[in-house]
Order: C-alpha cells, then structure tokens, then sequence
C-alpha cells in the first residue's frame, strides 16, 4: 500500500533487527509516484513524499527497514537470468550490495574527511550518502538519534571541496515535521558527492 511521509512516520515501526545483504533507493527524478512499489513492500517501509503540485510528489525508502527483498525492483519469481520482470516501470531504483554488512577495506569517503573525529561508521556514512547523492535530501524518523548521528557528521565542516577549502555535505539546518526529520545536502556537498559515488562499485541493480 502506499502512505504518505507524515502517516508513515506517525505509524512507523521500529527498525529491522539487524542489517540485511540488500538495500534499495529510489532516485526520486525518475520517481513518477506511481505506487507500484509500495503496492508490493512487504513491510510497509516505502512512503510518498506528497507534493501540492502532483506531479512532483515521489516516493522514498526508509532503508533502515528494508528488508533487500527485491520486490520492488523486479519479480524475483518471474524473473531468470535472460529475463527481468521488472516492477518500477521509470527505472527510478537502484539495488546496492548493502555496505555495512561487508564494508569495504577503505570506504570511497575516507579521503575526504578532514575533521577530528575518531571511529566514523562509514558504512553508514555510505548507505545515507549514497540517498544523498541521488536525491539531495533524506528524511529520518525524528526518535532515531543514533541516524541522525550519522548526519552530524555530514554536516561538520570538514569534508574536502579542494585543496584549500572544507565544506559542509549536509546543510546543519533541518526541518523537522510530524515525527520526522529532513537532512538536505548543500550545493557544494552534492558536487563533493558526486566525486565520492562516481565509480562506486556497489550498485548492482539500477
């Protein structure tokens, strides 16, 4: 079924237990609203973000609840080797090999980062810069503080725009709605963005 941003984040339900093998992101420019993918979402973890002008609205993923399922990417029982049954009719999701589940020995942002904080999880840094770099923006639910961490980071001046200048990748002011919160990228973060998922090698359906 399809929900809207604020119902979905009003109702949500806690995260998955533990992190999954897929994860999948809608590019929200080629996303026509349609609702074939949340027809099929198994756990409800897709939701629409609703525009007044209709033909703007789009639909997200929260990947902290997706399951990999595939389903609403293609029909995996239909679907072989020669032949994909796909279900987003406007190509607008990609599938990742998820990367906090076998991370890289050195993830694509880390020489990028040029801030004092110790430990970063990069696989995370991965997983919400790579929706960042699609569609500029990520909603989260407003409870989940250790998410909104992850962003924090992001928007520490500290991330590499030339040789002489650090930027910001996400803006460090937020709106904060009805049991969520949006992050949006700056204009300068989504050019770094840019750099940093250019030969990402972890996209295996798009």
């Amino acid at each position: 079924m399809t929900i809207s941003m604020t119902e979905y984040f009003r109702t949500r339900k806690s995260d998955r237990k533990k992190e999954t093998r897929y994860i999948n992101v809608i590019n929200k420019d080629n996303c026509t609203s349609c609702n074939s993918c949340a027809t099929v979402c198994p756990v409800d973890c897709i939701y629409e973000v609703v525009s007044p002008i209709p033909s703007q609205s789009y639909h997200q993923i929260d990947t902290s609840r997706c399951i990999g399922c595939q389903m609403c990417y293609r029909s995996p029982n239909d679907s072989n080797e020669f032949y994909q049954l796909t279900i987003c009719p406007w190509n607008a999701i990609d599938m990742l090999h998820n990367p906090n589940v076998k991370p890289d020995d050195q993830s694509p942002l880390v020489p990028y980062y040029r801030g004092n904080s110790q430990n970063l999880p990069w696989p995370k840094l991965e997983e919400y810069g790579y929706q960042l770099f699609l569609d500029g923006e990520v909603f989260l639910p407003a409870s989940e503080k250790d998410l909104h961490r992850i962003f924090h980071l992001f928007q520490e001046e500290a991330w590499m725009y030339s040789e002489a200048d650090n930027v910001r990748i996400v803006s460090p002011e937020v709106q904060e709605g009805e049991g969520f919160v949006r992050f949006r990228a700056t204009e300068e973060g989504r050019e770094l963005l840019d750099c940093m998922y250019r030969d990402w090698k972890r996209i295996f359906m798009d």
